[in-house]
């Protein structure tokens, strides 16, 4: 699709699509059958569902249940699903100003379908195909917009040993990998193309410890049908333990170490091949009104010649009130990864998110955790059991005036130019989500970053104002 493109080619089909998830998306019928569980929003790793339930034909109520639940034999089973996610998506002074200005915005649509056999309760194939398009950006695709149609997961599992509560899961082959809160190794759902491994993984949980383990390559994204390989040059392996503990209310801790190589990352210092190690901890837990999410790291290995020191803080404090009609959350947000203090000195001190989600500065993506302080209050209200608003401001700042800036997915948008201001800038957003059914979703973003003093020295230093919005259907 060349960037000559407009959305409006494209905004008939869109909208009959829509049109016909809006004629199945009617709400579950209420079950009265303890026997049948309440259905509930499927979840972001499709591979987690579980349809066992459904052999009961009375729990069959909503008619995609046939699909849910093929049954084969005793024990075995095959379900299918899928999902149709058409957004919308404009910036105005993408890049700060620096890119090519988007008036009309583009359209983003993701398409995924998958079968999950159970050949037995041990065994089972997980298969997944993912089309996503962009249609109508000024500029053409960025490199996770499109994907005309590949493989996005294809795996085996069996559970060698399952009894009472301990359980060893093995799992070979392409698969998507979300660990903990997500914030450095996550499918980035949202992008318009999922991100996806090549490995084996194991996991599971022993007398209380919970445990994973992963050797994987990287899957890039490359645009034609079929065609996206790994390599072994562009990897990420490691591992962690996690138990809950009493310490602080209903809590949890881990302790993890990952690997990642990289042929080629770009730093303000350069372009070179990269080995870099990750050693953290992470807390975090929820009681009746506070929530936590506390985590901390350092980073070592290497970058060409140079060596990696970096390290990283993340802390996310949130206060409910549970005894008001709309439940809203109070939260705090406070992230430091630290930049490079002296570069050419043979010591990278850059912090890499790894693969992380959006969520560090919204779906815009504009500034990453790399050489970055945040602090970010919001607070979230329950309008009613289906809609959720979420109003919050983040404030950015350089953690070295000797390092430029990063986005998410961590390549340089300003490099320091000499600059002494560490200001970058401040963004409010207002969120939208609407869980219209437990299959369609509704969800709104609206934003606004108004550039600091560090983007006015390192110009072009646009304010940037951010708006998307996408109706996404799983079945």
């Amino acid at each position: 699709m060349t960037a000559s493109s407009r959305p409006s080619r494209f905004l008939l089909p869109a909208l009959a699509l829509l049109a016909v998830m809006l004629c199945v998306a009617s709400p579950a019928p209420a079950q009265t059958d303890p026997d049948c569980p309440e259905r509930r929003p499927l979840p972001n790793m499709r591979y987690d569902e579980d349809w066992r339930f459904l052999a009961a034909e009375r729990c069959r109520t909503e008619p995609w249940d046939r699909l849910k639940y093929v049954p084969l034999a005793q024990d075995r089973y095959v379900s299918f699903g899928g999902e149709a996610r058409i957004r919308y998506e404009r910036f105005e002074n993408p890049g700060f100003g620096r890119d090519p200005e988007d008036r009309g915005g583009y359209l983003l649509q993701r398409y995924l379908v998958h079968g999950d056999v159970h050949v037995t309760p041990r065994l089972r194939f997980f298969g997944q195909v993912e089309s996503s398009w962009v249609h109508g950006r000024v500029g053409g695709p960025r490199a996770n917009d499109a994907n005309r149609i590949d493989l996005n997961q294809g795996f085996v599992e069996w559970t060698p040993h399952q009894r009472d509560d301990d359980v060893v899961t093995l799992r070979a082959g392409r698969q998507e990998v979300e660990l903990g809160s997500a914030q450095f190794t996550s499918a980035r759902n949202g992008l318009n193309d999922r991100l996806s491994f090549d490995g084996v993984r194991a996991f599971g949980e022993i007398r209380s410890w919970r445990f994973h383990a992963m050797a994987t390559r990287v899957v890039p994204t490359v645009r034609g049908s079929f065609d996206d390989r790994s390599t072994p040059d562009e990897t990420l392996s490691g591992f962690f333990i996690a138990r809950r503990h009493d310490w602080l209310p209903d809590g949890n801790a881990v302790l993890y170490v990952s690997r990642r190589t990289d042929p080629q990352t770009r730093y303000q210092e350069g372009r070179d091949r990269e080995e870099r190690t990750t050693i953290g901890t992470r807390w975090w837990g929820r009681g009746t009104q506070w929530d936590f999410n506390y985590e901390v790291g350092m980073q070592t290995g290497s970058f060409g010649d140079s060596r990696i020191r970096a390290w990283y803080v993340s802390t996310d404090t949130g206060y409910s009130f549970a005894e008001h009609p709309s439940r809203p959350r109070a939260g705090l947000r406070f992230n430091i990864g630290s930049g490079d203090g002296h570069p050419g000195d043979g010591r990278l001190g850059t912090f890499s998110p790894l693969f992380a989600a959006t969520a560090y500065s919204g779906l815009a993506g504009l500034i990453g955790p790399s050489n970055s302080v945040a602090i970010a209050p919001s607070v979230a209200w329950e309008v009613d059991e289906r809609k959720t608003l979420i109003v919050g401001v983040i404030g950015f700042w350089r953690q070295s005036l000797e390092d430029g800036i990063y986005n998410v997915a961590t390549e340089v948008q300003r490099n320091s130019s000499g600059s002494r201001e560490r200001h970058v800038g401040t963004q409010p957003t207002l969120q939208w989500i609407w869980q219209v059914t437990p299959r369609l979703t509704w969800l709104t973003v609206l934003s606004y970053f108004r550039a600091g003093a560090f983007l006015h020295d390192a110009r072009p230093g646009e304010d940037v104002t951010y708006l998307t919005s996408w109706w996404a259907y799983r079945f």
